[in-house]
Protein backbone atom coordinates (compact mmCIF):
# COMPACT_ATOMS: atom_id res chain seq x y z
CA UNK A 1 0.00 0.00 0.00
CA UNK A 2 3.14 2.24 1.24
CA UNK A 3 4.73 1.69 -2.34
CA UNK A 4 1.83 2.17 -4.11
CA UNK A 5 0.97 5.46 -2.52
CA UNK A 6 4.87 6.94 -3.00
CA UNK A 7 4.64 5.25 -6.85
CA UNK A 8 1.31 7.16 -7.18
CA UNK A 9 2.62 10.51 -5.62
CA UNK A 10 5.84 10.25 -7.80
CA UNK A 11 3.97 9.93 -10.65
CA UNK A 12 1.74 12.73 -10.22
CA UNK A 13 5.06 15.11 -9.02
CA UNK A 14 6.81 13.91 -12.56
CA UNK A 15 3.21 15.18 -14.02
CA UNK A 16 3.45 18.28 -12.36
CA UNK A 17 6.85 18.84 -13.31
CA UNK A 18 6.80 18.33 -16.88
CA UNK A 19 3.58 20.80 -17.30
CA UNK A 20 5.61 23.54 -15.76
CA UNK A 21 8.51 23.28 -17.36
CA UNK A 22 6.09 23.37 -20.70
CA UNK A 23 4.54 26.50 -19.35
CA UNK A 24 8.21 27.59 -18.80
CA UNK A 25 9.17 26.58 -22.19
CA UNK A 26 5.93 28.18 -24.37
CA UNK A 27 7.96 30.67 -25.58
CA UNK A 28 10.04 28.25 -27.54
CA UNK A 29 6.91 26.26 -28.43
CA UNK A 30 5.38 29.18 -30.41
CA UNK A 31 7.87 32.03 -30.77
CA UNK A 32 8.69 30.06 -34.27
CA UNK A 33 12.07 31.48 -35.50
CA UNK A 34 15.72 30.58 -35.08
CA UNK A 35 17.09 31.10 -31.72
CA UNK A 36 20.58 30.37 -32.69
CA UNK A 37 21.89 30.47 -36.54
CA UNK A 38 23.49 27.30 -36.23
CA UNK A 39 19.65 25.71 -36.65
CA UNK A 40 20.24 26.92 -40.10
CA UNK A 41 23.04 24.25 -40.63
CA UNK A 42 20.90 21.80 -39.60
CA UNK A 43 18.02 22.76 -41.65
CA UNK A 44 20.12 22.76 -44.78
CA UNK A 45 21.65 19.59 -44.69
CA UNK A 46 17.88 18.52 -44.41
CA UNK A 47 17.38 20.30 -47.19
CA UNK A 48 19.82 18.52 -48.97
CA UNK A 49 18.63 15.05 -47.85
CA UNK A 50 15.13 15.60 -49.70
CA UNK A 51 17.04 17.32 -52.70
CA UNK A 52 18.02 13.39 -52.98
CA UNK A 53 21.73 14.80 -52.01
CA UNK A 54 23.72 14.02 -48.97
CA UNK A 55 25.81 16.22 -46.50
CA UNK A 56 29.54 15.90 -46.16
CA UNK A 57 29.20 15.16 -50.25
CA UNK A 58 27.05 18.40 -51.59
CA UNK A 59 28.19 20.23 -48.45
CA UNK A 60 31.35 20.62 -46.63
CA UNK A 61 30.06 19.62 -43.19
CA UNK A 62 31.69 19.78 -39.26
CA UNK A 63 28.60 18.41 -37.55
CA UNK A 64 27.64 15.10 -36.74
CA UNK A 65 24.55 13.90 -39.38
CA UNK A 66 22.06 12.47 -36.94
CA UNK A 67 20.08 16.26 -36.52
CA UNK A 68 20.21 16.29 -39.97
CA UNK A 69 17.94 12.88 -40.22
CA UNK A 70 15.75 14.15 -37.47
CA UNK A 71 15.31 17.80 -39.31
CA UNK A 72 14.68 16.16 -42.32
CA UNK A 73 11.64 13.82 -40.84
CA UNK A 74 10.29 16.33 -38.20
CA UNK A 75 10.76 20.06 -39.72
CA UNK A 76 7.97 20.10 -42.07
CA UNK A 77 7.72 18.27 -45.77
CA UNK A 78 11.01 20.08 -47.34
CA UNK A 79 12.59 20.07 -43.72
CA UNK A 80 13.02 23.76 -43.64
CA UNK A 81 9.90 24.59 -41.68
CA UNK A 82 11.54 25.75 -38.65
CA UNK A 83 8.63 26.53 -36.56
CA UNK A 84 7.85 22.83 -36.53
CA UNK A 85 11.04 22.03 -35.65
CA UNK A 86 11.29 24.07 -32.64
CA UNK A 87 8.40 23.19 -30.93
CA UNK A 88 9.75 18.93 -31.30
CA UNK A 89 13.21 20.18 -30.32
CA UNK A 90 11.22 21.37 -26.81
CA UNK A 91 9.31 18.60 -26.53
CA UNK A 92 12.46 16.29 -26.94
CA UNK A 93 13.58 18.35 -24.24
CA UNK A 94 10.46 17.46 -21.93
CA UNK A 95 11.42 13.63 -22.97
CA UNK A 96 14.66 14.54 -21.15
CA UNK A 97 13.12 15.79 -17.98
CA UNK A 98 11.17 12.59 -17.65
CA UNK A 99 14.30 10.62 -18.58
CA UNK A 100 16.18 12.30 -15.39
CA UNK A 101 13.29 11.32 -13.48
CA UNK A 102 13.22 7.94 -14.51
CA UNK A 103 16.79 7.44 -13.72
CA UNK A 104 16.36 8.62 -10.67
CA UNK A 105 13.17 6.46 -9.76
CA UNK A 106 14.64 3.76 -11.21
CA UNK A 107 17.81 3.81 -8.95
CA UNK A 108 16.19 5.07 -5.48
CA UNK A 109 12.52 5.10 -6.06
CA UNK A 110 9.85 7.93 -6.92
CA UNK A 111 10.96 10.23 -4.31
CA UNK A 112 14.35 10.36 -5.72
CA UNK A 113 12.88 10.54 -9.41
CA UNK A 114 11.02 13.52 -8.78
CA UNK A 115 13.78 15.58 -6.93
CA UNK A 116 16.31 14.96 -9.95
CA UNK A 117 13.67 16.03 -12.64
CA UNK A 118 13.32 18.91 -10.50
CA UNK A 119 16.87 19.97 -10.26
CA UNK A 120 16.98 19.11 -13.57
CA UNK A 121 14.41 21.20 -14.54
CA UNK A 122 15.65 24.56 -12.50
CA UNK A 123 18.14 24.76 -15.29
CA UNK A 124 17.98 22.92 -18.85
CA UNK A 125 15.60 26.12 -20.25
CA UNK A 126 18.39 28.31 -19.81
CA UNK A 127 21.19 25.94 -20.93
CA UNK A 128 19.31 25.00 -24.20
CA UNK A 129 18.10 28.41 -24.47
CA UNK A 130 14.60 26.19 -25.73
CA UNK A 131 16.23 25.95 -29.19
CA UNK A 132 16.61 23.14 -31.65
CA UNK A 133 20.35 22.92 -32.03
CA UNK A 134 21.98 20.17 -31.61
CA UNK A 135 22.81 19.87 -27.89
CA UNK A 136 19.40 19.29 -27.42
CA UNK A 137 18.86 16.36 -30.09
CA UNK A 138 21.79 14.92 -28.04
CA UNK A 139 20.38 15.25 -24.81
CA UNK A 140 17.46 12.84 -24.78
CA UNK A 141 19.40 9.89 -26.53
CA UNK A 142 22.52 10.49 -23.84
CA UNK A 143 20.39 10.18 -21.17
CA UNK A 144 18.10 7.47 -21.59
CA UNK A 145 21.59 5.75 -23.03
CA UNK A 146 22.34 5.85 -19.01
CA UNK A 147 18.23 5.20 -18.35
CA UNK A 148 18.86 1.88 -19.94
CA UNK A 149 21.90 1.23 -17.86
CA UNK A 150 19.97 1.47 -15.11
CA UNK A 151 17.63 -1.17 -15.69
CA UNK A 152 20.31 -3.09 -16.91
CA UNK A 153 21.67 -3.66 -13.52
CA UNK A 154 18.67 -3.18 -11.08
CA UNK A 155 16.63 -6.09 -12.53
CA UNK A 156 17.22 -10.02 -12.72
CA UNK A 157 18.15 -12.05 -15.40
CA UNK A 158 21.10 -12.44 -18.13
CA UNK A 159 19.28 -12.00 -21.19
CA UNK A 160 17.45 -8.69 -19.93
CA UNK A 161 20.65 -7.24 -18.63
CA UNK A 162 21.85 -8.20 -21.77
CA UNK A 163 19.00 -5.77 -23.66
CA UNK A 164 19.60 -3.05 -21.49
CA UNK A 165 23.30 -3.19 -22.39
CA UNK A 166 22.15 -2.95 -26.22
CA UNK A 167 19.61 -0.79 -25.33
CA UNK A 168 22.25 1.66 -23.87
CA UNK A 169 24.98 1.10 -26.17
CA UNK A 170 22.51 1.99 -29.20
CA UNK A 171 21.67 5.11 -27.03
CA UNK A 172 24.93 6.04 -26.75
CA UNK A 173 25.26 5.77 -30.85
CA UNK A 174 22.17 8.29 -31.24
CA UNK A 175 23.96 10.80 -28.72
CA UNK A 176 27.32 10.56 -30.88
CA UNK A 177 25.17 10.54 -34.25
CA UNK A 178 24.01 13.75 -32.59
CA UNK A 179 26.71 15.63 -31.90
CA UNK A 180 30.15 14.12 -31.20
CA UNK A 181 31.12 15.02 -27.99
CA UNK A 182 27.74 13.54 -26.36
CA UNK A 183 28.91 10.17 -27.13
CA UNK A 184 31.42 9.98 -24.47
CA UNK A 185 28.43 8.29 -22.54
CA UNK A 186 29.51 5.28 -24.23
CA UNK A 187 32.17 5.69 -21.97
CA UNK A 188 30.26 4.76 -18.99
CA UNK A 189 27.72 2.39 -20.05
CA UNK A 190 30.27 0.52 -21.52
CA UNK A 191 32.55 0.94 -18.20
CA UNK A 192 29.57 0.00 -15.93
CA UNK A 193 28.18 -3.54 -17.86
CA UNK A 194 31.92 -4.10 -17.82
CA UNK A 195 32.01 -4.32 -14.01
CA UNK A 196 28.58 -4.61 -13.06
CA UNK A 197 28.81 -8.05 -12.00
CA UNK A 198 31.83 -7.57 -9.50
CA UNK A 199 28.83 -5.12 -8.35
CA UNK A 200 27.04 -8.36 -7.16
CA UNK A 201 29.84 -10.25 -5.96
CA UNK A 202 31.39 -11.76 -9.20
CA UNK A 203 35.51 -11.24 -9.74
CA UNK A 204 35.33 -11.20 -13.45
CA UNK A 205 35.06 -8.03 -16.23
CA UNK A 206 31.65 -9.17 -18.04
CA UNK A 207 33.17 -8.85 -21.51
CA UNK A 208 29.96 -10.29 -22.97
CA UNK A 209 28.42 -6.82 -21.50
CA UNK A 210 30.72 -4.81 -22.83
CA UNK A 211 30.75 -6.24 -26.26
CA UNK A 212 27.43 -6.00 -26.39
CA UNK A 213 27.25 -2.27 -25.74
CA UNK A 214 29.91 -1.97 -28.24
CA UNK A 215 27.39 -3.81 -30.89
CA UNK A 216 24.38 -1.23 -30.09
CA UNK A 217 26.68 1.66 -30.53
CA UNK A 218 27.88 0.59 -33.87
CA UNK A 219 24.47 -0.93 -34.64
CA UNK A 220 22.81 2.94 -34.20
CA UNK A 221 25.30 4.10 -36.93
CA UNK A 222 24.41 1.25 -39.15
CA UNK A 223 21.08 3.05 -40.85
CA UNK A 224 22.86 6.11 -41.70
CA UNK A 225 25.86 4.61 -43.08
CA UNK A 226 23.73 1.91 -45.43
CA UNK A 227 22.35 4.93 -46.91
CA UNK A 228 25.30 6.47 -47.36
CA UNK A 229 27.07 3.40 -48.62
CA UNK A 230 23.81 2.76 -51.23
CA UNK A 231 25.14 5.71 -53.27
CA UNK A 232 28.81 5.09 -52.79
CA UNK A 233 29.75 7.81 -50.68
CA UNK A 234 30.29 6.24 -47.28
CA UNK A 235 34.18 7.16 -47.48
CA UNK A 236 32.26 11.07 -47.17
CA UNK A 237 30.49 9.80 -43.82
CA UNK A 238 33.55 8.51 -42.17
CA UNK A 239 36.16 11.31 -43.26
CA UNK A 240 32.84 13.74 -42.38
CA UNK A 241 31.45 12.71 -38.62
CA UNK A 242 34.65 10.38 -37.58
CA UNK A 243 37.66 11.69 -38.71
CA UNK A 244 37.57 15.61 -39.64
CA UNK A 245 40.28 17.44 -39.61
CA UNK A 246 37.84 20.43 -38.69
CA UNK A 247 37.82 19.19 -35.39
CA UNK A 248 41.70 19.53 -34.14
CA UNK A 249 41.55 22.97 -35.38
CA UNK A 250 38.77 24.06 -33.18
CA UNK A 251 40.43 22.65 -30.50
CA UNK A 252 43.54 24.17 -30.74
CA UNK A 253 42.14 28.05 -31.68
CA UNK A 254 42.35 28.49 -28.29
CA UNK A 255 45.13 26.26 -27.04
CA UNK A 256 47.45 29.60 -26.63
CA UNK A 257 45.77 30.80 -23.69
CA UNK A 258 47.34 27.53 -21.11
CA UNK A 259 46.40 25.34 -19.25
CA UNK A 260 46.19 27.45 -16.04
CA UNK A 261 43.96 30.09 -17.64
CA UNK A 262 41.95 27.48 -18.67
CA UNK A 263 40.88 25.34 -15.97
CA UNK A 264 40.20 28.60 -14.18
CA UNK A 265 37.62 29.68 -17.32
CA UNK A 266 36.49 26.14 -17.07
CA UNK A 267 35.61 26.38 -12.98
CA UNK A 268 33.96 29.63 -13.09
CA UNK A 269 31.27 28.89 -15.97
CA UNK A 270 30.83 25.51 -14.09
CA UNK A 271 29.74 27.66 -10.94
CA UNK A 272 27.79 29.97 -13.19
CA UNK A 273 26.41 27.82 -15.65
CA UNK A 274 25.05 24.34 -13.13
CA UNK A 275 25.75 26.22 -9.62
CA UNK A 276 22.73 24.46 -8.00
CA UNK A 277 23.32 20.48 -9.19
CA UNK A 278 26.73 21.10 -8.80
CA UNK A 279 26.31 22.51 -5.17
CA UNK A 280 23.64 20.24 -4.56
CA UNK A 281 25.42 17.07 -5.42
CA UNK A 282 28.48 17.83 -3.41
CA UNK A 283 26.73 17.47 -0.32
CA UNK A 284 25.69 13.44 -1.61
CA UNK A 285 29.76 13.26 -2.62
CA UNK A 286 31.03 9.69 -2.80
CA UNK A 287 30.66 7.91 0.36
CA UNK A 288 33.33 4.96 1.40
CA UNK A 289 30.12 2.65 1.94
CA UNK A 290 29.37 3.54 -1.91
CA UNK A 291 32.77 2.79 -3.48
CA UNK A 292 31.90 -0.20 -5.00
CA UNK A 293 30.92 -1.19 -8.95
CA UNK A 294 27.19 -2.06 -7.49
CA UNK A 295 26.33 1.44 -6.81
CA UNK A 296 25.34 3.98 -8.81
CA UNK A 297 27.34 6.94 -7.43
CA UNK A 298 30.42 6.18 -9.36
CA UNK A 299 29.36 5.68 -12.20
CA UNK A 300 26.87 9.28 -12.12
CA UNK A 301 30.33 10.83 -11.01
CA UNK A 302 31.95 9.28 -14.20
CA UNK A 303 29.59 11.00 -16.30
CA UNK A 304 30.04 14.20 -14.65
CA UNK A 305 33.49 14.39 -15.14
CA UNK A 306 33.38 13.18 -18.69
CA UNK A 307 30.84 15.58 -19.81
CA UNK A 308 32.79 18.34 -18.02
CA UNK A 309 35.59 17.34 -20.10
CA UNK A 310 33.40 16.95 -22.97
CA UNK A 311 32.04 20.77 -22.45
CA UNK A 312 35.54 21.91 -21.70
CA UNK A 313 37.00 21.12 -25.92
CA UNK A 314 37.96 23.92 -27.39
CA UNK A 315 37.90 26.22 -24.00
CA UNK A 316 35.21 28.24 -24.83
CA UNK A 317 32.69 26.62 -21.56
CA UNK A 318 29.66 28.10 -24.35
CA UNK A 319 26.21 27.88 -21.99
CA UNK A 320 24.87 25.20 -24.17
CA UNK A 321 28.23 22.58 -23.80
CA UNK A 322 26.66 22.27 -20.42
CA UNK A 323 23.44 20.56 -20.61
CA UNK A 324 24.95 17.10 -20.86
CA UNK A 325 26.65 18.03 -17.64
CA UNK A 326 23.22 18.78 -15.67
CA UNK A 327 21.67 15.36 -15.82
CA UNK A 328 24.45 13.43 -13.73
CA UNK A 329 24.83 16.07 -11.30
CA UNK A 330 20.63 16.29 -11.26
CA UNK A 331 21.04 12.65 -10.30
CA UNK A 332 23.74 12.96 -7.18
CA UNK A 333 21.80 15.74 -6.27
CA UNK A 334 18.87 13.41 -5.65
CA UNK A 335 20.97 10.47 -4.34
CA UNK A 336 19.41 8.94 -0.66
CA UNK A 337 22.22 10.37 1.43
CA UNK A 338 22.51 14.07 0.00
CA UNK A 339 20.65 17.11 1.34
CA UNK A 340 17.02 16.32 -0.70
CA UNK A 341 17.60 12.56 -0.15
CA UNK A 342 15.20 10.38 1.77
CA UNK A 343 18.50 9.38 3.83
CA UNK A 344 20.05 12.57 5.57
CA UNK A 345 24.08 12.20 4.61
CA UNK A 346 26.13 14.59 5.32
CA UNK A 347 23.83 17.42 4.90
CA UNK A 348 22.21 16.38 8.24
CA UNK A 349 21.99 13.23 10.35
CA UNK A 350 26.09 13.58 10.48
CA UNK A 351 26.46 17.11 11.18
CA UNK A 352 22.53 18.25 11.75
CA UNK A 353 24.06 21.92 12.67
CA UNK A 354 24.88 22.36 9.24
CA UNK A 355 21.56 21.60 7.57
CA UNK A 356 19.60 24.79 7.79
CA UNK A 357 22.22 26.58 6.44
CA UNK A 358 23.06 24.35 3.90
CA UNK A 359 19.24 24.56 2.46
CA UNK A 360 19.21 28.04 2.56
CA UNK A 361 21.78 28.84 0.32
CA UNK A 362 20.61 26.03 -1.98
CA UNK A 363 17.22 28.19 -1.86
CA UNK A 364 19.18 31.01 -2.60
CA UNK A 365 20.89 29.08 -5.36
CA UNK A 366 17.46 27.64 -6.29
CA UNK A 367 15.76 31.40 -6.83
CA UNK A 368 18.91 32.46 -8.68
CA UNK A 369 18.33 29.58 -11.09
CA UNK A 370 14.77 30.74 -11.80
CA UNK A 371 15.60 33.76 -12.24
CA UNK A 372 18.25 32.96 -15.45
CA UNK A 373 15.41 30.94 -16.64
CA UNK A 374 13.55 34.22 -16.65
CA UNK A 375 16.09 36.03 -18.54
CA UNK A 376 16.00 33.14 -21.15
CA UNK A 377 12.31 32.47 -21.20
CA UNK A 378 11.79 36.60 -21.72
CA UNK A 379 14.96 36.64 -24.50
CA UNK A 380 13.23 33.50 -26.40
CA UNK A 381 9.69 35.25 -26.42
CA UNK A 382 11.81 37.87 -28.92
CA UNK A 383 12.30 37.08 -32.69
CA UNK A 384 16.51 36.71 -33.45
CA UNK A 385 15.99 36.41 -37.60
CA UNK A 386 14.06 39.27 -38.12
CA UNK A 387 16.91 40.05 -40.48
CA UNK A 388 17.49 37.25 -42.43
CA UNK A 389 13.16 37.17 -42.79
CA UNK A 390 13.57 40.36 -44.67
CA UNK A 391 16.16 39.20 -46.73
CA UNK A 392 14.73 36.04 -47.48
CA UNK A 393 11.82 37.71 -48.29
CA UNK A 394 12.87 39.97 -50.62
CA UNK A 395 15.38 37.06 -52.71
CA UNK A 396 12.67 34.59 -52.93
CA UNK A 397 10.77 36.91 -55.05
CA UNK A 398 13.63 36.68 -57.69
CA UNK A 399 14.11 33.12 -58.00
CA UNK A 400 12.83 30.74 -60.17
CA UNK A 401 13.00 26.99 -59.65
CA UNK A 402 16.52 25.36 -59.31
CA UNK A 403 17.75 28.72 -58.72
CA UNK A 404 20.73 28.56 -56.33
CA UNK A 405 22.01 31.50 -53.86
CA UNK A 406 25.13 31.98 -51.49
CA UNK A 407 24.99 33.84 -48.14
CA UNK A 408 28.82 34.31 -46.38
CA UNK A 409 28.08 35.04 -42.86
CA UNK A 410 27.09 33.20 -39.48
CA UNK A 411 23.80 35.37 -39.36
CA UNK A 412 22.63 34.74 -42.94
CA UNK A 413 22.81 30.82 -42.99
CA UNK A 414 18.65 30.88 -42.02
CA UNK A 415 17.87 32.19 -45.68
CA UNK A 416 18.74 29.01 -47.12
CA UNK A 417 15.51 27.45 -45.01
CA UNK A 418 13.49 30.22 -45.58
CA UNK A 419 14.19 30.51 -49.15
CA UNK A 420 14.05 26.36 -50.13
CA UNK A 421 16.94 27.70 -52.31
CA UNK A 422 20.14 25.09 -52.25
CA UNK A 423 23.94 27.03 -52.11
CA UNK A 424 25.67 27.55 -55.37
CA UNK A 425 28.84 25.85 -53.57
CA UNK A 426 29.38 23.09 -51.53
CA UNK A 427 30.99 25.30 -49.17
CA UNK A 428 27.55 26.65 -47.42
CA UNK A 429 29.05 28.43 -44.36
CA UNK A 430 32.90 29.44 -44.16
CA UNK A 431 33.81 29.20 -40.35
CA UNK A 432 37.31 27.35 -39.82
CA UNK A 433 36.95 27.19 -43.63
CA UNK A 434 37.30 30.89 -45.34
CA UNK A 435 38.06 32.60 -41.66
CA UNK A 436 39.19 30.60 -38.64
CA UNK A 437 36.56 28.85 -36.15
CA UNK A 438 35.23 30.97 -33.66
CA UNK A 439 37.37 32.16 -30.55
CA UNK A 440 34.40 33.83 -28.74
CA UNK A 441 33.96 32.11 -24.97
CA UNK A 442 30.89 31.73 -22.90
CA UNK A 443 32.39 35.54 -21.65
CA UNK A 444 34.20 37.23 -24.26
CA UNK A 445 33.34 38.58 -27.68
CA UNK A 446 35.28 37.25 -30.63
CA UNK A 447 37.80 38.51 -32.96
CA UNK A 448 37.10 40.38 -36.23
CA UNK A 449 36.65 37.84 -38.50
CA UNK A 450 40.12 37.59 -40.91
CA UNK A 451 40.52 35.11 -43.70
CA UNK A 452 42.22 32.01 -43.59
CA UNK A 453 46.10 32.27 -45.30
CA UNK A 454 46.19 29.84 -47.81
CA UNK A 455 42.57 28.54 -47.66
CA UNK A 456 42.25 25.76 -50.36
CA UNK A 457 38.26 26.57 -49.67
CA UNK A 458 39.11 29.65 -51.53
CA UNK A 459 39.52 28.71 -54.62
CA UNK A 460 37.09 25.92 -53.95
CA UNK A 461 34.55 27.93 -53.48
CA UNK A 462 35.12 30.54 -56.44
CA UNK A 463 35.43 27.72 -58.94
CA UNK A 464 31.64 26.09 -57.42
CA UNK A 465 30.13 29.96 -58.10
CA UNK A 466 31.35 30.16 -61.05
CA UNK A 467 30.05 26.93 -62.23
CA UNK A 468 26.72 27.16 -60.29
CA UNK A 469 26.29 30.42 -60.81
CA UNK A 470 23.80 31.69 -58.01
CA UNK A 471 20.72 34.16 -58.55
CA UNK A 472 21.78 35.71 -55.22
CA UNK A 473 24.89 35.90 -53.45
CA UNK A 474 24.51 37.66 -50.07
CA UNK A 475 27.83 38.69 -47.55
CA UNK A 476 27.37 39.65 -44.04
CA UNK A 477 27.95 42.73 -42.17
CA UNK A 478 30.99 41.42 -40.02
CA UNK A 479 32.69 38.85 -42.63
CA UNK A 480 36.07 40.30 -44.14
CA UNK A 481 34.80 41.04 -47.51
CA UNK A 482 37.44 43.33 -48.61
CA UNK A 483 39.72 40.87 -48.57
CA UNK A 484 38.97 38.25 -50.65
CA UNK A 485 39.39 39.87 -53.89
CA UNK A 486 38.28 36.72 -55.83
CA UNK A 487 34.86 36.78 -54.99
CA UNK A 488 34.82 40.85 -55.87
CA UNK A 489 36.11 40.11 -58.83
CA UNK A 490 33.34 37.28 -59.23
CA UNK A 491 31.03 40.18 -58.09
CA UNK A 492 31.89 42.65 -60.27
CA UNK A 493 32.28 40.27 -63.48
CA UNK A 494 28.71 39.05 -63.35
CA UNK A 495 26.70 40.50 -60.63
CA UNK A 496 24.74 44.10 -59.94
CA UNK A 497 24.18 45.19 -55.93
CA UNK A 498 20.56 44.69 -55.55
CA UNK A 499 19.81 48.05 -53.49
CA UNK A 500 15.81 46.60 -53.34
CA UNK A 501 16.69 45.54 -49.47
CA UNK A 502 18.44 46.75 -46.63
CA UNK A 503 19.67 45.01 -43.56
CA UNK A 504 22.28 46.91 -41.97
CA UNK A 505 25.50 46.78 -43.87
CA UNK A 506 24.37 43.27 -45.61
CA UNK A 507 25.22 43.42 -49.46
CA UNK A 508 23.11 41.43 -52.06
CA UNK A 509 23.86 40.79 -55.45
CA UNK A 510 21.84 39.56 -58.27
CA UNK A 511 23.06 37.72 -61.18
CA UNK A 512 23.30 39.95 -64.79
CA UNK A 513 21.71 37.93 -67.05
CA UNK A 514 22.11 38.34 -70.63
Amino acid sequence: MRAGRAALLGALGLAALVAVEALVRWPGFTQGGFASHDVGGILYNAMLLHAGELPYVASIEVKAPGSFYLAALLAGPEGRDIAAFQVWANLWALGSLLGVGAIGWRLWGPRAGVVAAAVYGLGDAFLDSMDANYVTWAQLPQVLAVLAAAWATTGAGRRRALVGWALAGALAGLAALAKQPAGIVLVVVAAWAALAERGRGGRRVDLGALATVVAGFVGAHLPIAAHYLAHGHLGELVRGYALNPWGLRYLGRRAAIGALAGAREGALATAYFVGLPLYLAFWTGLPRAERRPGSPLPWLWLWFGLTLAAAALGLRFYKGYFVTVAPALALLAAAPGGLLGARVGAGGRRRPWLRAPALALGLVLALRSIWLVGQVREDRARAHDRGGRILAEHIARGLAPGDRIWVWGWHLWDIYAFTGALAGSRLYKSLGFLTPPNDDTWRTPASRLTMVKDSPFRALLIDDLRASRPRYIALGSTVPREDFPELRSLLRAGYVRDRGVRVGRVEVWRRRDP
